[in-house]
C-alpha cells in the first residue's frame, strides 16, 4: 500500500485510484453577450496563486470568444498555464462573472473528492506532474492542456473524510500565512508612512540636548555628490564568481523584497579582467541605479559595500560629504524615479535627468536619526517577512508529505 509520509493517525485505509472524469462533472453554461450590459472575466495565477478579477469590460470588447457564467465551489484551471499550476477554485466572489473557453470548471461529484482537498492537491510536484502529461506541445503557449488526456488522468485518493481533515488542517495553516502577509503589508505601509512624514518635515527629531537642529537644505542632486558611468561586459568577462570586484548589472536589480544590498549571482572580476577592460574600479560607497526601463527599475537602489564595476545600463552615485549615504538612500526610496525618465520603448534616464532632481538635506546627524529610524523599521519587516517564509516554508513541506 502506497501512504503518504505524514497521515493523520485515525485514518488506515488504502488510497484509491480515480479518474478525473469520475471526480468531476464539467460544467460551463454558455453566456448570451448583451451589448447593454458590461461583464468581468476571471483569470488564474500561475503557481497556485488562485483567481484574480479583470477589469470590466463589454460585449464589443469580448467579441466572439466563447464565454461561460463562473459557478461557485468548481475546481478551475487555466489550459494554457495548467503545467504551471494554474489552478484554483471558484467562490462566491466569482458569483456573476464570466470565464472564456481557456478556463474550464469542473464541480466535484459529491461522496468522492472534496473541493479544497483536489485543489491543494493540484499545487503539489505529484498534482503538476498530472498536469504536465496532460499538456503535450512546448514550452509556453504551445503547451496547452488536452482536456480529453486531463479527464482519463489518474489520481490517488484516500477516504472523503480523510481528503476533508487534510484540507482543514492546511485550510489553519492557509489563515495564519494570509495573517503574516497583513502584518508584513501593514509594517510597509507603517514604513511608507513614517517616510512621508519624515520626508515632509512634518516630523522631526530633535538633538540629544533637546534643542531643534537647524533648518533643512535644498539643492539639486547633481550638486551633492557625483555619478558613475557603467562599460560594456562581453562574454569572456561574465560568469566569474567569488573574485574581489563586484560587477553590477541590469538584470540583478530584479529584486523583490527592502533589502538594503544587492544580491549578485555569478558577477565578480579580478584586477587582471579589469586592466583588460581598460577600466577602472569604483572604491567609494555609492547608491547604484539601473538607468534603463526606469518604470520597471526605478525604485530598484542598492548600496555597495566594496569594489565594484557597473554595465552601461546602470550609474552609480557617490555622495559628497554633506550627505550621509544610508539617508540617502531612503530619500531615493521615497522617489518615483519613473516621472524623470525619457519615454520610448523602453524609458530610461541618465545623471543629467535625475542629476536635477531636489533634495532637501538636513543637517547629517539629524540625517543619521532619519536613518537609523527607518533602518529599525526595516528590522521588523525583515523579521515579518523571516516568519511569513517560514510558514510558507512549512506549507510546501506539509503539500509534499501529505499527498501521494
Amino acid at each position: 500500500m502506497v501512504e503518504p509520509k505524514l497521515r493523520f493517525s485515525e485514518f488506515k485505509n488504502s488510497w484509491n485510484n480515480y479518474k478525473i472524469e469520475d471526480m468531476f462533472d464539467r460544467v460551463g453554461i454558455p453566456v448570451d453577450l448583451d451589448d447593454t450590459q458590461t461583464y468581468r472575466e476571471i483569470g488564474i495565477r500561475s503557481h497556485g496563486k488562485g483567481i484574480f478579477h479583470k477589469e470590466e469590460t463589454t460585449a464589443t470588447e469580448i467579441g466572439n470568444k466563447r464565454v461561460f457564467w463562473v459557478e461557485p465551489d468548481c475546481f478551475v484551471v487555466n489550459i494554457v498555464f495548467a503545467w504551471e499550476r494554474a489552478v484554483a477554485k471558484t467562490t462566491e466572489k466569482e458569483n456573476s462573472m464570466i470565464a472564456s473557453h481557456r478556463f474550464p470548471m469542473y464541480k466535484p461529484k459529491k461522496n468522492i473528492v472534496d473541493l479544497d482537498y483536489i485543489t491543494e492537491y493540484f499545487i503539489t510536484k505529484r498534482g503538476q506532474n498530472v498536469l504536465i502529461l496532460a499538456s503535450p506541445g512546448g514550452a509556453g503557449r504551445n503547451k496547452t492542456l488536452g482536456q480529453k488526456e486531463f479527464a482519463k488522468s489518474v489520481v490517488k485518493l484516500p477516504s472523503l473524510p480523510e481528503q476533508q481533515k487534510i484540507a482543514e488542517f492546511l485550510s489553519t495553516i492557509d489563515t495564519v500565512i494570509e495573517k503574516q502577509k497583513e502584518t508584513v503589508s501593514a509594517w510597509e505601509e507603517r514604513k511608507k508612512g513614517v517616510m512621508q512624514k519624515l520626508f515632509n518635515q512634518e516630523v522631526r527629531f530633535k538633538a540629544d540636548d533637546g534643542s531643534d537642529f537647524p533648518e533643512w537644505e535644498e539643492k539639486k542632486l547633481g550638486e551633492c555628490g557625483r555619478f558613475y558611468t557603467g562599460v560594456g561586459f562581453s562574454e569572456k568577462y561574465q560568469g566569474h564568481k567569488g573574485l574581489d570586484v563586484d560587477v553590477y548589472k541590469v538584470s540583478d536589480m530584479n529584486i523583490v523584497g527592502n533589502e538594503k544590498y544587492m544580491t549578485l549571482s555569478n558577477n565578480t572580476v579580478d584586477d587582471s579582467i579589469v586592466r583588460q577592460m581598460k577600466t577602472k574600479v569604483i572604491t567609494s560607497k555609492c547608491l547604484v541605479f539601473a538607468k534603463v526601463g526606469a518604470a520597471i527599475y526605478g525604485e530598484r537602489k542598492r548600496i555597495t559595500t566594496k569594489p565594484f564595476l557597473i554595465d552601461n545600463n546602470m550609474m552609480a552615485f557617490e555622495p559628497y560629504s554633506c550627505l550621509n549615504i544610508e539617508y540617502l538612500h531612503s530619500w531615493s526610496c521615497s522617489v518615483k524615479f519613473s516621472q524623470y525618465a525619457q519615454v520610448g520603448a523602453l524609458p530610461s534616464y541618465n545623471s543629467s535627468d535625475i542629476g536635477i532632481i531636489k533634495i532637501h538635506i538636513p543637517c547629517l546627524t539629524e540625517q543619521q536619526k532619519i536613518a537609523d529610524c527607518l533602518s529599525s523599521l526595516d528590522e521588523v519587516i525583515e523579521k515579518q517577512k523571516a516568519t511569513l517564509a517560514a510558514w510558507e516554508e512549512l506549507k510546501k513541506g506539509l503539500l509534499q508529505q501529505m499527498f501521494v
